[in-house]
Order: C-alpha cells, then sequence, then structure tokens
C-alpha cells in the first residue's frame, strides 16, 4: 500500500476518534452543570427557609421598628409563600422578596448576606 494512503487512512480514524472523545465530553459537562443547578436551587431553598424563620422570629420577638409594620409584614409573607407554593414567582425572585421583608423588619444583616 503507498505510504500516503496509509496516512490519509490513519488521518480519518484519528479524526472520528476525536469527534467521538469530543461528544464523550459535551456530555459530561452537559450532565455535570444540571447537577450544579440541582444544588444551586436546594441552597436557594435553605437561604429561603432560613429567611423565613428569621422574620417569625422577629415577628415573635417583637423587634420591630414599629407596630404597625409587622401585621403588614405577615401579610405580605403569607402571600409570597403562596405564590411562591403555586410556582407564581421563582425561587430567585422570592428569595430578593425575603431580603425586602427582612430590610422592613430592620435585620439588615442577613438580608446582605444573601
Amino acid at each position: 500500500m503507498d505510504p500516503v494512503m496509509m496516512l490519509v487512512i490513519v488521518a480519518i480514524i484519528a479524526a472520528i476518534l476525536l469527534v467521538e472523545f469530543n461528544k464523550q465530553q459535551n456530555t459530561k459537562h452537559a450532565e455535570g452543570s444540571h447537577i450544579s443547578a440541582d444544588v444551586q436551587q436546594l441552597y436557594l431553598l435553605k437561604a429561603a427557609e432560613h429567611k423565613i424563620e428569621v422574620i417569625e422570629d422577629l415577628q415573635k420577638s417583637g423587634n420591630t421598628i414599629n407596630n404597625t409594620i409587622p401585621n403588614n409584614i405577615e401579610q405580605e409573607l403569607a402571600n409570597l409563600t403562596k405564590a411562591f407554593e403555586k410556582g407564581d414567582i421563582p425561587l430567585k425572585e422570592f428569595n430578593l422578596k425575603l431580603d425586602g421583608l427582612l430590610n422592613n423588619l430592620g435585620n439588615t444583616s442577613l438580608a446582605q448576606a444573601s
């Protein structure tokens, strides 16, 4: 067999192997990004749960700026929770609105940490 023909065959085989390897790497990368997205959602959900607990604790202890705010915040928290459970608002927006409620209660340290 001619050496040039042999080189062409080897080059074609190498190209096929590289394409297959690239497909496998892309598949692995796509699966990994899906897992990291799930982990991020879990962290956001855990943060939202913690913020709700802090808001409820602040309402119970009465550590608010003024007495009319807790009733409004309690109503807003109930509305936000219902909207999130229905799927009307995404988790990131839910967390941002919880930050706003924390700011209204005067607890800026937790809201800024998220």
